[in-house]
Parts: C-alpha cells; structure tokens; sequence
C-alpha cells in the first residue's frame, strides 16, 4: 500500500477519469472493453484490496470484512447441526451449499452498511454487485480453509480418543489377564507338593521353572511309607493355559491311580487310558514314575516317552534309556516294571526337556554335558545343592529365557 508523503502513485480517478481538467489515461484507448464509470466503480468496488494514493479506506474495508466474516461465521455455528455429524464428502456438499448464500447475504449487509455510513458517488448497482463478488469470495476462500483445517483438526482428535481409549481399554484388559494368569500361576502351584516328603538314605530335591506363567510341567513325591518314596516327573505338550489344564487333569488323575500297591508300569498303563479318553487329538504327556526302596537300595520306574534320566556314580554317567512310549495317544499301550540297584554316593538326575534344551544367544543348548558338570562340581554337597546349582547355570546360560517350561529332580542316595 502507498505510503503518504512518499513517491506519488496514480489514484483510481487518474487511472480511470479526469484529475484537474486532465483527461484521463484509459480515455486515450477509446476499444476498451468496459466504460470509464463501469471500471471505475468496478476498482472502487475492489477498494476492499486497493488503496488510494496517502488516503486508504482502511475503515470501510475493516468493517466490511469484519461484519463479512462475524455474519458468516455466525450463521454457520447456527447451521453447523446440519453438516457437522455428516461423514465425508456429505458434511462438505452440505457446508458449501450454506457458506454460499450465507457468504453472499453477509456481503449484501456489509455493503448497505457501508452505502449507510459513507454514501456513494456514482453508479450504485455496479458498484454493490461488485463489493457482494469480493465479500462472497472472501467468505469462500476463509470458510473453505477454516472448514478444512476445522475438520482435519477433528478427525485427528477423534482418533486420538479412540486411539488413546484402545490403548486405556487394552491396558484394562492386560492387568485383567495379568491378574487371571497370576491367580492361575497360584492355583497350579498348590497342585505341586509344598514340601517334599524325604525317607532315609535318599535326599530328594525339586525345582519348577515355567516358561510362563503357568506351563505344562508336573513333579510330585509321595511317601508310601517309611520304606517308600515314589516320584514323578512329567511333561504336558504345549505351553501355556492349555497346557496347565491338562496338567491339572494329569495330577488328578496321578493322584487317584498312584499307590503302594500299584507298581509303576500298570500304573502308566492307566493313565495311558485315561488321557486317551479326555485330552484332544495332537496332545500327549512324557512322564516318568519310579518307586524308591531304602532298605533294598532299589529304584523300580517306568518311562513313559519322557527325556532319559542320568545317574552319576563315581566318575561315570549312565543313561537310563529303557521305556515305552508317550501316554495319550495309544490306548492300548503296553507298560511294564523295569528296576535298578543303587548304591552309596549313586546321583540320579531327573529332568524335563526344558532344562536340557535351553538355548543362548547363538541358539546353542545347554545340553546333557553342562547338566552333568554342573552337577559333578557341587555332587558332595547333596542334593538341593545340585539342584540349585543346575538351575542357576542353565538360568545363565540362557540369560533366563526358558523356551519351555523347565523341571527337575535330584535323589542323591547317603553313604
């Protein structure tokens, strides 16, 4: 905008009329296509934009934008019902079709307020229709940009709400199954002996490690009697919850079959039948039930599919591999009872496959060569001994992220 006092700048009248007696410069070109008073109150009616030399219509134009723009956005709050809850592109054909006479109403009002307040000279219709082109305009290049940077603006927050209410009701619906599998967790771990009953010449000790919170690992030690001691080590397939209910139905059923009077291969054999009836197809159990003797010094024990147990004694390491098949699937499995002599110092090392196939980093396992040096390093001082330092090895070995639910035992026989 020219500033006053500065270089003089031709006004509207001396582009387009007479100033003192002078004619006109666009008089000189008699092919113009609109007359010297059309184009006059045209640029006059522009005034909104242009400003005259040192004497701009800064009032006029102020409050033609402002009644404009407080007209328009007033009646479309009003209207804002009809297009607000409309999902695109209805919320846009309907806004349009409002910011259109509302914009054009508004630039009529504006324009009879300024004819009003300041006059006119000259043409009035021309000059009217021309400032109702330029507020309309205004009204739809304002309303367009606000409307869409409005809408943007909501979309964004409405998916920031659902977002952030997702992630509330996730958050809700973790700590409800965080606290389910702790519950669960503490269930499945009165199902497991709180203390291990001990019989003379043996000392037995157990450790539960699940992979989980709850896993498909299952240990016991029942005490017949003075004399007797039996154990059982087992391992569901699978892991998880699914793997702890049938777990629970493995212990039931252990409980109920297990007895002095039933040796450990007819007792397998009913627990074969049984998980044949009531576990679905594709599921097993390995397991492995052994009696222990302390005035005969024996171990009477079948194994069920499950990993083969180690007994040290002196410098050398025996696997037991002798066994029948995994229960669950062949109902008519045959079992049988298969026994060993033991002796002073004799160390017999029970575990599931979650022990042996813990893996670090480099996806190498842990195997039966660690196991065994774990175990050959502590070995005089007894079994809890033992079993503590395998679990903390192979718990370093594989930083503690067991793959699989991992158990084991250790029966140590006293000098």
């Amino acid at each position: 905008m020219p500033q006053p006092h500065t270089a003089h700048t031709l006004t509207p009248d001396e582009l387009l009329g007479e100033s003192e007696g002078e004619p006109g410069r666009l008089h000189r070109n008699q092919s113009a296509a609109f007359s010297t008073d059309t184009l006059r109150n045209r640029a006059r009616g522009f005034g909104i934009v242009l400003a005259y030399s040192g004497r701009a219509e800064f009032v006029s134009t102020l409050m033609f934008t402002l009644v404009v723009g407080n007209f328009t956005n007033a009646s479309l709050a009003i209207a804002a019902p009809l297009f607000s809850k409309r999902r695109f592109p209805m919320d846009w054909i309907v806004y349009l079709a409002l910011l259109l006479p509302i914009g054009a109403f508004g630039s009529l009002l504006s324009t009879l307020l300024l004819l009003a307040v300041y006059g006119h000279k000259g043409p009035r219709i021309e000059w009217m229709v021309a400032n109702i082109e330029v507020g309309t305009l205004f009204s739809l290049l304002a309303g367009i940009s606000i409307f869409a940077v409005g809408s943007t603006r909501d979309r964004l927050e409405a998916r920031n709400r659902q977002l952030q209410n997702e992630v509330q009701l996730g958050a809700v619906k973790l700590q409800a199954q965080e606290a389910e599998l702790q519950t669960a967790h503490e269930i499945q771990a009165h199902l497991l002996p709180g203390e291990i009953p001990q019989i003379a010449r043996f000392q037995i000790s157990c450790a539960w490690q699940p992979a989980q919170s709850v896993g498909g690992d299952y240990f016991d030690v029942l005490a017949f009697s003075p004399r007797q001691v039996a154990i059982c080590l087992a391992d569901v397939s699978g892991k998880g919850i699914s793997a702890a209910l049938l777990m629970a139905n493995l212990q039931a059923a252990f409980r109920a079959f297990a007895s002095a009077d039933v040796t450990p291969g007819p007792l397998c054999g009913k627990l074969n039948r049984a998980l044949c009836s009531n576990i679905g197809s594709g599921k097993f159990v390995t397991l492995f039930y052994g009696v222990l003797d302390n005035e005969r010094l024996t171990f009477h024990y079948e194994n069920a599919g499950h990993s083969c147990p180690l007994l040290l004694r002196g410098n050398d390491v025996m696997t037991m591999q002798e066994g029948g098949t995994v229960l669950g699937i062949f109902a008519d499995a045959q079992y049988q009872d298969r026994s060993i002599q033991l002796a002073a110092g004799d160390c017999l090392i029970l575990t599931t496959d979650g022990v042996t196939e813990a893996a670090n980093e480099s996806e190498e396992e842990f195997g039966e060569a660690r196991l065994t040096a774990s175990a050959f390093s502590v070995r005089t001082q007894g079994a809890k001994a033992i079993r503590s330092r395998i679990l903390e090895d192979v718990t370093r070995f594989c930083n503690g992220k067991f793959q699989d639910d991992a158990s084991l035992i250790v029966i140590t026989v006293d000098g």
